[in-house]
């Protein structure tokens, strides 16, 4: 499997908008630098916040909490039916996504996030018109730039290197969650997916209806999930 998973169709066209109206009757824009290095010990200074914006400047939405629980119905009852990213993360729980705004001049330089948001961090795309505001990872040892169809989406594992490219026409906005994988082991992890990616390269045999155990049991594919299940099946015994 690839280091990262592109979904260019996530959200709908009604998911999105359903989205913007909750902007407009369930949330305030504040600074993004709110959950920039957050740190208790750092005074409350403007120093303090333009020194921050030399890393990370945007908007981020807060809603009341009718609309977080809005939003999160939205995003996961759509991502809940992409097997794709099921496969991908082997997801456990995400958390509450946030969404930011980038306007023009805005940008997020070279980071990563924090070890403890998730494994995996994706970024929704809400909308395409507008310019510049790439996503920009650091795969392989070379810089990917990605900026999908307006609903589409990009996930990768957590930690990975990334930035937002200045925004130079339009506003960037995007709905980023974070996601806890099932199998923390990481050999389990690559054999759950190297098993995932042989099962995508075969058929069952008779489309999986067998007529006796025997017959399931030869099937290569059939022994393929047995497996899989068994990997999981360790882990919620653990």
């Amino acid at each position: 499997m690839s280091d990262y998973l592109l979904l260019e169709k996530n959200l709908t066209k009604k998911d999105i908008n359903k989205i913007y109206q909750l902007i407009d009757t369930e949330a305030v824009w504040v600074d993004g630098i709110e959950t920039f290095g957050i740190d208790q010990h750092d005074p409350d200074t403007e120093e303090v916040r333009e020194d921050k914006r030399r890393f990370k400047k945007n908007l981020q939405c807060k809603f009341t909490d009718r609309g977080t629980v809005c939003l999160q119905d939205i995003v996961y009852s759509r991502i809940d039916t992409k097997y794709k990213f099921y496969d991908f993360t082997l997801a456990a729980n995400s958390k509450t996504p946030l969404l930011t705004r980038t306007e023009v001049g805005g940008y997020y330089k070279p980071h990563h996030d924090n070890y403890d948001v998730g494994d995996f961090s994706t970024t929704v795309f809400l909308n395409d018109d507008f310019e510049g505001g790439e996503l920009c990872l650091w795969i392989n040892g070379e810089e990917k730039k990605f900026k999908p169809r307006a609903g589409g989406s990009v996930t990768y594992k957590t930690g990975t290197p990334h930035r937002v490219n200045e925004v130079t026409k339009g506003n960037r906005d995007v709905v980023v969650f974070w996601t806890h994988t099932q199998l923390k082991d990481p050999f389990e992890f690559e054999m759950y997916r190297g098993l995932t990616t042989a099962l995508e390269c075969m058929e069952p045999n008779g489309n999986g209806i067998y007529k006796t155990l025997e017959d399931a049991n030869k099937d290569p594919h059939f022994i393929l999930r047995r497996l899989q299940q068994m990997i999981l099946r360790k882990h919620h015994r653990n």
